[in-house]
């Protein structure tokens, strides 16, 4: 008996099918390479599909004004460009500009902290040599053989300012172009569909795309509140590089619930480097914008996007953020949106229409 169950478990042809698993486990090992290999690529091309469903509310909110869809499409990139054009030509000279400052300043500034009360008190109460411990620092970073070293060389560096300008027109021409064939991809993608479900999968598709947009244009204004609020704050408090300050908080703050928090900790320590009252009041100031935000900009931005759970949001934005830095994170919230569409229309009426045992 045991014998020839022995003999239904094993493969009819052994050779053949041990050849057809390594055949399998190489296609697997070329397909993961060849993926790894134009990940830039495919990180570019997701960039413009996730700004696009960002802009295709905006498109969609004209439409419903009475505006032909090829009219809105028009207004929106027009919009997109002149917006892509301000900040090229305002706000990175500036911000370039503040970061010279900060890296001249930074030598004065850090002999101003080490001479005051407050930071001898600390050393002191830790008893260890803060100075030296952060000259050393700074001496490692900035030592020319060490920057060397670790950007690859001057020609490898300005091959990634080149290739950076070029992935950001790129992702400008990729959003322009999927949000004005994001019909067609959708009318294509419910195409692949058997005739008896492409209604249901094309209403489906219609709310994941309708829901990510959302939330992605309501990450986008979120955090630009947040630029603008930190802005203004490192303004009152005499911070010399409040431009920078404030692109610095767009880009963490599109993390959501986490990077607030963690845009606390860095506006704090830089207002340092003014005074400690100033640091003091940016605390108090941002975290009072932080409790406004949470219960008065973004039920009002966000309420027509999918409600996510606190403890989903965090797990989804930690475990993407492990996988892709940064933009794990902002894609594992309208992911997470996503999934929570299916279960929601999918999975769950599936579930709810058993209502009998199946038979055994």
């Amino acid at each position: 008996m045991s014998g020839s169950r022995l003999v239904r478990m094993l493969p009819a042809r052994p050779l053949v099918s041990g050849l057809t698993v390594a055949i399998g486990v190489i296609i697997a090992v070329a397909l993961a390479t060849a993926v790894a290999s134009i990940s830039s690529v495919l990180i570019t091309v997701f960039l413009g599909l996730f700004l696009a469903l960002g802009l295709d509310p905006a498109v969609g909110a004209l439409e419903r004004r009475g505006i032909r869809r090829g009219w809105g499409i028009t207004i929106v990139a027009v919009s997109f460009l002149i917006l892509v054009v301000v900040i090229a030509l305002s706000i990175v000279p500036a911000t370039i500009r503040q970061f010279a400052h900060l890296v001249e300043a930074a030598p004065e500034a850090f002999e101003a902290i080490q001479a005051s009360d407050w930071f001898i008190q600390v050393e002191s109460a830790l008893g260890i040599d803060l100075s030296a411990a952060v000259v050393e620092g700074l001496r490692s970073v900035t030592n020319l053989s060490n920057f060397l070293a670790v950007s690859g060389g001057v020609l490898r560096a300005g091959f990634g300012i080149v290739g950076g300008l070029s992935s950001a027109v790129m992702i400008v021409v990729l959003t322009l172009y999927f949000v004005s064939s994001m019909p067609m991809m959708k009318a294509a993608l419910t195409n692949l569909r058997p005739a008896y479900h492409r209604a249901q999968f094309a209403s489906l598709l219609d709310q994941i795309t309708t829901s990510v947009g959302r939330v992605v244009a309501g990450g986008i204004t979120l955090s630009t509140f947040n630029a603008v609020m930190v802005f203004v704050l490192q303004l009152a408090i005499g911070s010399a590089i409040p431009v920078l300050l404030g692109i610095v908080a767009f880009f963490v703050t599109l993390v959501p619930m986490i990077g607030s928090l963690v845009f606390l900790v860095i506006g704090s320590v830089s207002a340092l480097f003014v005074s400690p009252w100033a640091a003091g009041v940016f605390l108090i100031g941002y975290f009072v914008y932080i409790q406004f935000e949470a219960y008065f900009l973004t039920p009002r931005i966000m309420g027509r996007a999918v409600a996510l759970p606190a403890v989903l949001v965090i797990t989804g934005a930690m475990i993407g953020a492990a996988l892709m830095g940064l933009l794990g994170a902002l894609v594992a919230i309208p992911i997470t949106a996503s999934v929570l569409i299916i279960l929601r229309e999918v999975v769950i009426p599936r579930q709810d229409a058993r209502t009998t045992a199946p038979e055994e």
